[in-house]
């Protein structure tokens, strides 16, 4: 691949749901980019569009109510022009998806080993043989104890951790150039949820993967994450590396986001920092920017006008209209 082709390049997608209350815009003009062996992380509250716009790059959604627009290009190539046959074999072969509730996307009434081998036989045009074989090397590969026993077993009887280490294996089976990951570690217990991101991370460095990690934990994005896309609405709102964001982040959403994160060092604080209000409704999307009836700096230009994503430093995006006075210290986050 060229160095100047990113792996993916999402411009300006739009993603709209055809509901019983007519037209929604769940995405509204997402763009970023994602080299090989990086890994983004994206970041919000929920409803803020982030699994939406995972499930657009394989496009997963319902294709009855579901409408495209903008462009998502993959190793120079448009997914959006994709016909079905197409996005089928892309799927699970050069991207996979390491969803957030193993349990709701493993077969219950299949056993593992053949879930995994299933995925090996349709995109590798292997034997039931040899694609067995494979899958109880992925197994132990993942870390999950006597394979070839847990291969005969099915999703409930495993752990919680197990079963995800078994969507590892089935996301890695053909080795992917790239990995979503739609907060993969959200109903673990602490310990597994480390050794999850380590395992992750692991494969990525073998293979050299781009992820996309989809979280909302900030301790996460600090520890996995090569850059950070904040999203809010519908929106991206600040795109910088992880690095910048966690030093100059300039975003009131972001820095309120980050001061609502529990800190282990300094003065201990009675109540931790929240931000006032909810995410709105798709059906009441604000006319100005998306944020500004939760922010204590909205202006009346807030309140009316829709900020773009303008580039504030080398790298550096955000969709405010008072970045300035925020990057000058003029406005301060505090309670």
């Amino acid at each position: 691949m060229s160095q100047t082709m990113p792996l993916l390049k999402i411009e300006d997608l739009q993603v709209d749901f055809a509901t019983h209350q007519g037209e929604v815009s769940a995405i509204d003009g997402v763009s970023f980019e994602l080299e090989e062996g990086e890994i983004l992380g994206v970041v919000g509250e929920s409803g803020c569009g982030k699994s939406v716009t995972a499930e657009a790059i394989l496009q997963l959604l319902d294709e009855d109510s579901t409408f495209y627009d903008g462009k998502i290009m993959f190793n120079g190539e448009n997914l959006l022009e994709y016909d079905k046959k197409k996005m089928e074999k892309l799927r699970g072969n050069d991207i996979a998806m390491i969803f957030q509730d193993p349990m709701s996307s493993l077969n219950p009434v299949m056993s593992i080993g053949k879930q995994i081998a299933e995925s090996i036989r349709i995109h590798q045009s292997a034997t039931k043989k040899d694609a067995y074989k494979k899958a109880i090397e992925l197994l132990k590969l993942t870390g999950i104890p006597s394979p070839d026993q847990r291969a005969k077993e099915y999703p409930h009887e495993l752990s919680g951790g197990m079963r995800q280490r078994v969507m590892i294996a089935i996301a890695l089976s053909c080795q992917p150039k790239l990995l979503i990951a739609d907060e993969p570690t959200t109903a673990l217990d602490v310990t597994i949820q480390a050794q999850i991101l380590d395992l992750i991370t692991s494969f990525q460095k073998q293979l050299n993967m781009g992820i996309i990690l989809i979280t909302h934990d900030f301790g996460v994005i600090a520890n996995m994450c090569t850059k950070v896309a904040v999203m809010y609405l519908g929106q991206v709102i600040e795109e910088t590396d992880v690095r910048t964001l966690f030093k100059r982040p300039f975003h009131p959403y972001t820095i309120g986001l980050m001061k609502s994160v529990p800190q282990i060092e300094g003065e201990r604080v009675e109540h931790l920092h929240s931000i006032d209000g909810t995410v709105p409704s798709l059906f009441q999307i604000p006319k100005g920017c998306r944020f500004a009836p939760r922010c204590k700096y909205a202006s009346s230009t807030c309140e009316n006008k829709m900020p773009s994503l303008e580039i504030v430093e080398k790298n550096h995006r955000v969709r405010c209209w008072h970045y300035d006075e925020v990057k000058k210290g003029e406005l301060i986050y505090a309670d």
